[in-house]
This record gives C-alpha cells, structure tokens and sequence, in this order.
C-alpha cells in the first residue's frame, strides 16, 4: 500500500512538473511572438531560446528562433555590422535550412565583408528554395558587378569580365555593370568596346560620373581630344571631388597645349587626395606642363 501511495506521489510531482515547465515554454513563446511583433529582435531570441531549453519539443520553436534570428541579423546589415549579422544568419540557417530569407540576408553580410563567392553562393541556394526569385536574381546582379569591380582594381580583367557578362546577363538594365565591364576593357586597351559599354551605362545612367570619366579616356587613347573633354568636364561637373576626372583632363590639357588649365587641375588633385604615387605624380606633371620636360605620368 505504501509503495502504491509512494508512486502515486512520483507521478503527481512529476506531472505537476512537467505541467509546470510546458506553461513556461508556451509563456516564452508567447513573449517571443510579442517581441516579433514589436520588432524587438534581441527579445524575441531570448525567449525562444528559453522556451527551447524549458521544452526542446514544443512546436515551431525552432522555426521561430530561425526566424528572430534572420530578423535581427538582417537589422544589423543595416547597421553594416556585418561581423554579427553573420553570426545570426549562420544560426538562422542551421536552425532552419529551408528558409530562403536567411540565404539571402547573409548574402547581404557576405557582400558587406567583400566575400562575393560565398554571397553567390547563398543567393543561388535562395534561389534554389524558391524564394522571392525575381529579387533574388537582382542581387546576384549587383553582387557579380561588385565582384566584377573587386577584380578590376585587384587588375585581373579576365575574370572580371566574366563576373560582370554574368552582371549583364542577370539584369540588363544595370548601369554599373556596363560601366565596371567598360572600365576592365578600358584597362585591356579595348578601347572601341570599352565605348559601347559605356554608351550603355550612361544611357542607363545619366548622372554617373564614373563611366564619363573612363569614357573620356578611352576617347583620349583614341586621340578623339574633342570628344574627350567634354566627357571629362561631365565627370566633374557630376562628380566635384573626382580626383582621377582631374588627373585626366590636366593630362589631355598638357596634349592641347593648356598649360595653365593643366596646371590648375593638378594642383586640385593635390587638393582632394594624400595617395602618394598619386600625388608624385601631380606633382610631376605640373612641372611638366610649367617647363616641359619629363614624360606626362598618366593616371
């Protein structure tokens, strides 16, 4: 009899017990969709991660704290606090592999930190789950452009090339990537392509100052002077601060004999940077163009 009572006893603490602990998990779960709610990202991770370690079996909780977590690493993308969206996201992921949400935010991180590859690769998983896919292949456009133009100033235009084809390909219509894909060609000495692309980008983009300037160069290479400066003139004219725009034109000053205009602009490039090759540079073409001797250093 005592023995029966004694059991009794075991099995009413036991249920008061676990009673007690999956009222628990459901009160956390219930403040972790309030925090959602409210958009209280820190909140809502606290307490579904409790309500994990009170009952690991209670429904969605994994789903959920997935959830908070991509929410909150994706806030601190906005911040550019790439460091711990990456952090989040990477738990988001392992928590729920099939959140396409997740993918896409850490690619976001990823091309924050400059790894492009692993950016690619997260954007073509998103894809792969079906997730919001017209954006998706948006930003692999913008993420193989901003490859594309790693690899331009890392001089390796062949690849460069082909992550910014890839640009083109996935959205035809974005101007930094004609004009990165014309900057590549423009380092390749391809100048009439170089043209094309970025006759593109400009049509695409009015006011980037960028594809002036390179467009004005390559014209430059061609010896095209009278379409060069107006080119160069645009690209300052857009771009005030735009130390190599200032570069060029002294340059193309020098070849048309406007010394004192060259000299100006050269002096403005010592102006706007502290760079040393380029300011040995200016400093060289100034005199240069004050009592010509010396080769113009370009660029």
């Amino acid at each position: 009899m005592r023995i029966r009572l004694g059991l009794i006893l075991i099995a009413i603490v036991l249920f008061t017990t676990l009673s007690c602990a999956s009222k628990s998990a459901a009160d956390q779960m219930w403040m972790g969709d309030a925090a959602m709610k409210q958009g209280n990202w820190d909140q809502a991770v606290t307490a579904y991660q409790k309500a994990l370690e009170i009952n690991p079996s209670v429904p969605d909780v994994n789903q959920r704290l997935a959830t908070a977590y991509n929410n909150r690493g994706k806030a601190r993308i906005e911040n550019k606090d790439y460091k711990s969206a990456l952090d989040d996201l990477n738990k988001a992921v392992n928590l729920n592999p099939r959140l396409g949400e997740a993918y896409n935010n850490r690619a976001w991180a990823y091309n924050g930190t400059g790894d492009y590859a692993a950016a690619i690769a997260d954007l073509n998983k998103a894809l792969e789950l079906k997730y919001d896919p017209a954006n998706v292949r948006r930003s692999l456009a913008i993420v193989y452009n901003n490859q594309g133009r790693a690899l331009v100033i890392n001089q390796l235009y062949d690849e460069a090339i082909q992550s910014l084809n890839q640009a083109v390909s996935l959205n035809p219509n974005l101007p930094d990537a004609y004009s990165n894909r014309g900057w590549a060609l423009d380092k390749m000495r391809d100048w009439d392509q170089a043209i094309v692309d970025l006759n593109r980008a400009i049509r695409l983009d009015p006011k980037l100052a960028f594809a002036y300037n390179n467009r004005g160069w390559a014209y430059y290479e061609k010896n095209q002077y009278d379409s060069s400066l107006p080119d160069l003139n645009k690209a300052i004219e857009l771009d005030p601060k735009m130390t190599e725009a200032y570069m060029n034109r002294g340059i193309l000053y020098i070849l048309t004999n406007m010394k004192e205009q060259a000299i100006a602009d050269f002096k403005k490039v010592l102006e706007l940077t502290t760079d040393p090759e380029v300011v040995r540079n200016a400093r060289k073409n100034i005199s240069i163009a004050t009592d010509g001797s010396g080769y113009i250093l370009e660029r």
